[in-house]
């Protein structure tokens, strides 16, 4: 009979990195970002537009030398990147200057789309008794009506969510340095 050895096995556990963290910078990434959304969301989406118009007035930039290079170099005419190039810098200066009103515009349309909803599931729960339904019926006309006279409410309530999870992270990542 063979007589078998039985070895003592140990798992080698991979240390921990305490002092490069990334969750310290992600938590504080959120919170910021989350502060920033709750108290300037109009202010933000005008920001996300300023980037959005440079982008096409960068990418129009893009085409318009590869035209000219192409033109200098190759002795072709591309008219499609030039049109295409001439296109993006003028659709990005339009959103460049429209910024605010087209951050009025969404919030317009948005609250509008809100505001019907609620009316519509207001409307079927007092057909229904729903009383569930009326409530959210209800919310929805609230958050309509703020959202048409006020900030964007989706960027705050955003906001309050990165917030919330920021500080669920901060909270964590106590626990994980007592133990």
């Amino acid at each position: 009979m063979d007589v078998m050895k039985k070895e003592k096995v140990t798992l080698i556990k991979p240390k921990k990195e305490k002092e490069n963290d990334p969750k310290w910078l992600s938590a504080i990434i959120s919170l910021v970002l989350g502060i920033i959304l709750f108290t300037n969301s109009s202010k933000a989406v005008i920001t996300i537009f300023y980037c959005i118009g440079a982008v096409f007035i960068l990418v129009g930039i893009y085409h318009l030398i590869r035209y000219y290079k192409m033109k200098k170099e190759l002795n072709i005419e591309d008219n499609n990147k030039l049109v295409l190039g001439a296109s993006a810098i003028f659709i990005g200066i339009i959103i460049l200057i429209l910024s605010g009103a087209i951050e009025t515009f969404i919030r317009f349309i948005l609250g509008i789309i809100l505001l019907f909803n609620g009316l519509r599931n207001t409307f079927v729960s007092l057909q229904t008794k729903n009383y569930i339904t009326l409530v959210i019926g209800l919310v929805f006309i609230a958050m309509g009506l703020y959202t048409i006279l006020a900030e964007n409410i989706v960027l705050q309530i955003i906001g309050i969510f990165l917030i919330a999870s920021s500080i669920v992270d901060f909270v964590n990542i106590f626990i994980e340095r007592k133990k």
